[in-house]
C-alpha cells in the first residue's frame, strides 16, 4: 500500500480545480472485477471511483467523499460475488452493498480507536481478508465468511504495530494465504516480514527473506500467485535499488525460497495470467512477458503505458493506461485498455465519456457531494458532458448554458496531452504517490 514517489508535471491551467484538489492529474489506479461476473467492474481513480455494470461500455462516477478517503491515498478494493464492494479508508474497512453508501464494518470502532486497514483481498471461496496496520496497535489479519457482516476469525502473524503491504489468497487453494509487510522499531532498521498460512488464515508461519535484495527505502509485496499452483508465488521488491527500480522474484516451493527473475528501472505492474504467462508492464520502459516463470523474457510490442494490470475470468488482460499524457509519458487516449493476445489493445474507458454520477438518494455523500457539487467541475476538467445545467460554465458563449464547454480533455490539448498554454510558465513539479497494483 505504500506508494512510490515519482515526479510529474501537472496540467495546471485546466486541472487546478476540483478533480485535482488532491494534487494529482486524472488517472486510473486499480481495476477490480466482481467475483463471478466480469461485466461488473470497479475502477479506482485518482479522482474517485468509476463503476461499470456492462463490461466497460458505460462508466458512472463516485467521488472520494462517497467512499471515505481523500488526498494522495488510493483505497484497496475487493468486489465480492454478492455485489458488495469493500474498501480500505481512513475510518477503517468499509463495505458498499447498494452502490451508494460505504458503511463501516464491525472492524471499525468509534474514534479515537479507529483501526486502519492497509490491505484487503478475497479468496476463491468468497472469504474476505482485511489486514490491519496500526502503528503501536492491532496488526491482526481478520477474516469474514459472511460477506463482511462479521469477522469472527483473526490472527496476529507477528507484532502489534506491523504494517501489512499486501495479502493474497491462492486462486486454486482457499487455505493458502500469503502476507507481506514490514516493521519499524524506534531507531532500528526496517524489518521486512513475509508469512504464509496453510489453514485459511487461522495461523501464519514466517518465511525467509534472505533471497531478496532489500534496501532501506524498499517494500516487499506479494505480486501474484499462479491460478493453478498455490506453491508458485511471485513477489516484488519496490525500490530494489533504493531509488526508482523494482525487482521481481519467483518461488516454486510456497515461499520457502525465492529466485530473482527480473529488474526494471521503474515501477512495475505485474499479473499472472490463466494461461501461465506472466506479464510485467511499466509506464515508460515497455512491457515484457514470460512463458516459463521468468527464465526468459520477450518484449510486448505496441503495448500502452501501463501502471496496473488485472485479468478477468474471460482471459482478457486489462491495463491502467494514460488517458492524458504529460511531459514524460505520452497519451494512450484511454484510461483503461484491454487485450487478449498482447498484440491488439482495445480502448475501454475514455475519461471524456464518463456517463453520469451514480444515482443515489438525497442525504448520501454520493448525492449531496459527488452529484450535486463535484460533477459539473469534473466534467469541465475531463471534457465529459454533464448532461445538466451547470451555472457559469456557459457564460463565455461557448455553450447553450445546459452543458459545460466540451473540451478534448486535460487542458484542451487536442490530442489528450498537455496544452502548450498550460505549460508556459505553469509547469510545477509535485510528488505523486503511486499505488502498488
Amino acid at each position: 500500500m505504500l506508494r512510490k514517489l515519482v515526479l510529474a508535471v501537472p496540467c495546471v491551467a485546466g486541472l487546478a480545480g476540483l478533480a485535482l484538489a488532491n494534487g494529482r492529474p486524472p488517472g486510473t489506479s486499480t481495476i477490480n472485477f466482481r467475483q463471478g461476473n466480469d461485466d461488473e467492474i470497479a475502477a479506482g481513480m485518482t479522482f474517485g471511483l468509476l463503476i461499470s455494470h456492462d463490461g466497460g461500455a458505460n462508466w458512472d462516477y463516485m467521488c472520494e467523499d462517497a467512499v471515505g478517503y481523500g488526498g494522495m491515498y488510493d483505497p484497496d478494493y475487493a468486489y465480492n460475488s454478492t455485489g458488495s464492494l469493500a474498501a480500505t479508508t481512513f475510518d477503517g474497512a468499509k463495505i458498499d452493498r447498494d452502490m451508494c453508501t460505504f458503511g463501516l464494518t464491525t472492524l471499525a470502532p468509534a474514534a479515537p480507536d479507529i483501526k486502519f486497514f492497509s490491505s484487503i483481498t478475497l479468496g476463491p471461496d468468497h472469504a474476505l481478508y482485511a489486514a490491519a496496520s496500526n502503528m503501536g496497535g492491532d496488526s491482526k489479519v481478520y477474516k469474514s465468511t459472511d460477506d463482511g457482516q462479521t469477522f469472527p476469525l483473526s490472527a496476529q502473524p507477528a507484532n502489534d504495530g506491523d504494517w501489512w503491504q499486501s495479502i493474497e489468497v491462492a486462486p486454486s487453494n482457499a487455505q493458502r494465504v500469503y502476507l507481506a509487510g514490514y516493521r519499524f522499531q524506534g531507531s532500528n532498521p526496517k524489518t521486512f516480514l513475509l508469512f504464509r498460512s496453510d489453514n485459511g488464515g487461522t495461523s501464519y508461519s514466517p518465511l525467509p527473506i534472505t533471497d531478496f535484495t532489500l534496501m532501506p527505502n524498499s517494500t516487499l509485496e506479494i505480486a501474484g500467485i499462479s491460478k493453478t499452483n498455490p506453491n508458485l508465488v511471485f513477489a516484488v521488491v519496490r525500490l530494489e535499488d533504493n531509488t526508482i527500480g523494482d525487482g521481481l522474484y519467483v518461488s516454486t516451493n510456497a515461499g520457502a525460497s525465492f529466485t530473482h527473475i527480473l529488474s526494471v528501472g521503474a515501477q512495475i505492474s505485474f499479473v499472472v495470467r490463466a494461461n501461465g504467462d506472466i506479464v510485467v508492464g511499466t509506464q515508460n520502459l515497455g512491457t515484457q512477458k514470460s512463458s516459463n516463470n521468468g527464465t526468459s523474457w520477450s518484449p510486448v510490442a505496441g503495448a500502452p503505458h501501463i501502471n496496473c494490470l488485472s485479468e478477468n475470468s474471460k482471459g482478457e488482460l486489462w491495463a491502467c493506461t494514460q488517458n492524458f499524457g504529460n511531459m514524460s509519458t505520452p497519451s494512450d487516449g484511454f484510461g483503461i485498455m484491454k487485450t487478449t493476445d498482447l498484440a491488439t489493445w482495445t480502448g475501454v474507458l475514455k475519461f471524456q465519456d464518463i456517463r453520469a454520477p451514480v444515482a443515489c438518494p438525497a442525504g448520501t455523500p454520493q448525492h449531496d457531494k459527488c452529484d450535486q457539487q463535484l460533477w459539473c467541475g469534473l466534467c469541465l476538467q475531463l471534457g465529459c458532458d454533464p448532461k445538466r445545467p451547470c451555472p457559469g460554465f456557459g457564460a463565455d458563449g461557448a455553450g447553450d448554458g445546459l452543458n459545460v464547454k466540451r473540451s478534448t480533455g486535460c487542458c484542451d490539448s487536442g490530442g489528450g496531452g498537455l496544452g502548450a498554454g498550460a505549460l508556459l510558465g505553469l509547469m510545477v513539479g509535485f510528488v505523486v504517490l503511486r499505488r502498488r497494483r
